[in-house]
């Protein structure tokens, strides 16, 4: 169905903002330390809140919403969307800087096979078996085919283990397998007019966030590394990106009440912060995540929709900025350089958070930012070759489980 005119000027007058906004970089740095401290110090601190699970919820909730008002924004200026260009440019953002942390994780592996540390997670409180090369060659090829988070569900899942050591990109695989079934919805979708396309992404939204609810008998792995779980955050995030697009985010510019409902989001993400630390209690865990979804989803819209106030301000200072910009290499290298380090003494935060820092900078630096040029050669819209954020294709944090092990993770 054709869309009539004024859906058209109404969602190009009201595009969704570029992912280079220093703001959602912000954002991104919270998320990823928020995942970063967790790691380091929640089990050995008996934190009573989870930093870590909230940054991934984010992460999830900033993607869909980036990504979905990106291939909005194409579809009003082209009137399609390349399919082929889409997949190209997630491609560039993503996997040349994973392909550098497999190769150099993989070489560890068949370096050091006898070490017991490469199979160990950082909240572990006993010492892992040596991983084979066979066991670390699974685990590369579920990473680069986008299912570990598959392989964290059940231990028999696992051909020739039951655990993967680099278990923490199962976030990257959610996002990924969200990309490859939503771009296609995303066609269908925008050949409704503009309206009707939010209502049917609401109500896909509204099925992915009470899902949990109807598995609370199931396998807690399975409620929390199931796509279908999972996904509900990165819908969210993409409803919110249809309502803008229908300039139904206007009234938080100008609302004199807008703080309060700021404040709200604040206070309800630090609640599902305490739900989600609450496995044991699984009706809480589940109002939990779906509070910290909905809260998540919130907040980018507030900080998208209101640039210049302070919320948004604080978020734009340089040092959170550069941070965010490393977000998914910091993602990428945090856990596996905790994993290796864990058990070194006092120095280990330190060592964790230095060596992490200078692998995101080199990975930044030398291979990401440069892959990164040739997405010019598969844009079809006035967006920058190179984006200056680590977009929502390139966060990813979550948490995740092996072997009932607690293990957080960064997408």
């Amino acid at each position: 169905m054709e869309r009539d005119t004024q859906d058209l000027v109404s969602a190009r007058a009201s595009a969704p903002v570029s992912a280079r906004a220093p703001a959602l970089d912000g954002m991104r740095a919270l998320f990823v330390l928020g995942v970063v401290a967790y790691h380091l110090w929640a089990d050995s601190h008996g934190w009573k809140f989870d930093p870590g699970n909230v940054g991934v919820v984010g992460f999830f909730a900033l993607s869909g919403y980036l990504i979905t008002g990106l291939l909005i924004k194409e579809h009003d200026q082209t009137g399609g969307v390349r399919m082929s260009y889409f997949y190209a440019r997630r491609a560039l953002r993503l996997l040349p800087a994973l392909c550098l942390l497999l190769f150099v994780w993989f070489a560890v592996d068949l370096i050091f096979s006898n070490g017991q540390f490469l199979a160990t997670v950082p909240s572990a409180h006993t010492p892992g078996s040596p991983v084979s090369w066979i066991t670390g060659l699974e685990g590369v090829s579920a990473a680069l085919l986008y299912v570990t988070n598959w392989l964290n569900v059940e231990p028999h899942w696992h051909l020739w283990y039951g655990y993967s050591p680099i278990s923490h990109l199962w976030t990257l695989a959610v996002e990924e397998q969200f990309y490859v079934i939503w771009a296609p919805v995303m066609i269908l979708l925008l050949r409704l007019r503009r309206h009707a396309a939010t209502l049917v992404a609401a109500a896909i939204a509204f099925v992915a966030l009470i899902e949990p609810l109807f598995l609370s008998s199931a396998n807690f792995n399975r409620v929390y590394f199931g796509t279908d779980t999972r996904s509900a955050a990165l819908f969210c995030g993409a409803l919110c990106a249809f309502v803008g697009s229908t300039k139904g985010w206007r009234f938080l510019r100008t609302a004199n009440w807008a703080p309060f409902l700021g404040a709200a989001i604040v206070g309800a993400i630090i609640w599902s912060s305490y739900a989600l630390r609450q496995e044991g209690n699984r009706p809480l865990w589940n109002a939990g995540l779906i509070v910290c979804t909905l809260a998540c989803a919130l907040a980018v819209v507030f900080i998208v929709e209101r640039p210049q106030r302070a919320a948004a301000r604080l978020l734009s200072t340089r040092l959170l900025v550069a941070i965010g910009k490393r977000s998914y290499a910091l993602y990428l290298w945090s856990y596996v350089l905790n994993t290796w380090l864990r058990d070194t003494g006092a120095l280990e935060p330190y060592l964790v958070i230095t060596t992490t820092f200078l692998a995101a900078e080199i990975s930044y630096r030398f291979v990401e930012l440069p892959a990164l040029r040739f997405k010019r050669f598969f844009t079809t819209v006035d967006q920058p070759a190179v984006t200056a954020a680590a977009g929502p294709e390139e966060a990813g944090l979550p948490e995740e489980a092996g072997l009932g092990e607690k293990v957080l993770t960064l997408r």
